[in-house]
């Protein structure tokens, strides 16, 4: 219970930070961090995981997902926390057990390939990541038309 109060912690000011109207916990771990019998915000997935839940959900401002990792093979568990990122959530947090999703075959790079950005670790091997979409691209300077348009340039030269 001691771990799920540490977590809990951790989670807290990330979550506030989202100010999420509606939260999607799937996976134990998650639920247990934000379990509060009279919130009407929460939806809840249990394991084992299959990609048909996620058809079963409304699109949420805030995931929280644990034991994710660890509990499907690497392409499919890609492939969810994928349909989860680009269909249901702007916003998500995932929970890791590093051994055991190593076990898997996930690395550190796997969770920042998908745009997740690591957050926490804590003394049971748990590994926090969150992923916003608003800070997935950031703006770049050199991506506009004053360096890219030369519309004074037109019609002057061949290239």
């Amino acid at each position: 219970m001691t771990d799920s109060i540490a977590l809990s912690s951790l989670l807290t000011p990330l979550i506030r930070q989202f100010n999420p109207k509606t939260i999607l916990t799937a996976g134990e771990t998650a639920a247990s961090c934000l379990q509060t019998d009279n919130d009407t915000r929460l939806q809840h997935l249990t394991t084992p995981f299959k990609q048909q839940q996620l058809h079963d959900i409304e699109p949420v401002d805030l995931a929280v997902i644990s034991h994710l990792t660890e509990s499907l093979e690497k392409p499919a568990a890609q492939a969810w926390l994928g349909m989860i990122k680009n269909q249901y959530s702007p916003h998500v947090i995932l929970i890791s057990h590093t051994e055991l999703a190593a076990k898997n075959d996930w690395q550190f790079t796997d969770y920042l390939a998908m745009g997740f950005k690591h957050i926490a670790g804590t003394e049971e091997g748990l590994r926090i990541f969150s992923y916003a979409i608003e800070n997935y691209q950031p703006k770049r300077d050199w991506l506009n038309s004053r360096f890219w348009a030369n519309p004074e340039m037109y019609d002057k030269y061949r290239w």
